[in-house]
Parts: C-alpha cells; sequence; structure tokens
C-alpha cells in the first residue's frame, strides 16, 4: 500500500498583509479611466501623440491600441441603442 504524502497542501489562504496580496498595493488594480468611450478614446490619442513626439514608438502605439479598444466599446454602445 502506498502512503500519501500530505505535507504539501493546496490552496491554503493566506491572510491579506496591510499592502494587499503579495506586497501589491490593491488600489492599482482597480484604476479605471472615468469619462464616457469618446472621451477615454481621445485621451489615450493625446497620450499617443505626446509619447510620439518624445520618441517613444512603443508607447504610442501601446496608447493607440487602447484608444481603438475604446472605439469599439463606444461603437457597441451605439448598436445596442
Amino acid at each position: 500500500m502506498i502512503k500519501k504524502n500530505n505535507s504539501f497542501r493546496r490552496n491554503r489562504s493566506r491572510p491579506l498583509n496591510k499592502n494587499g496580496i503579495n506586497g501589491f498595493d490593491n488600489k492599482s488594480f482597480k484604476q479605471k479611466p472615468k469619462g464616457n468611450p469618446l472621451e477615454i478614446k481621445s485621451k489615450y490619442e493625446n497620450l499617443a501623440k505626446d509619447a510620439s513626439s518624445a520618441g517613444d514608438k512603443v508607447a504610442a502605439e501601446n496608447y493607440m491600441q487602447h484608444a481603438e479598444h475604446y472605439l469599439r466599446i463606444n461603437n457597441l454602445i451605439k448598436k445596442t441603442d
């Protein structure tokens, strides 16, 4: 007969420390842009323009992808109305 090794326990819950889960601040995970989708889209487009003028092509592309995401959200909202 084979004995099972019970020394390893999965899904052991741990209490949260004062900084949140694993030392990270939970507030940073809950931040959402405020405004309607078109306002948020224009904010990201402005951030993309600023990043592009600063020479950061990667950040500019990232901001443009966010802007496109909010444009799609706005289009979905218009379709359901």
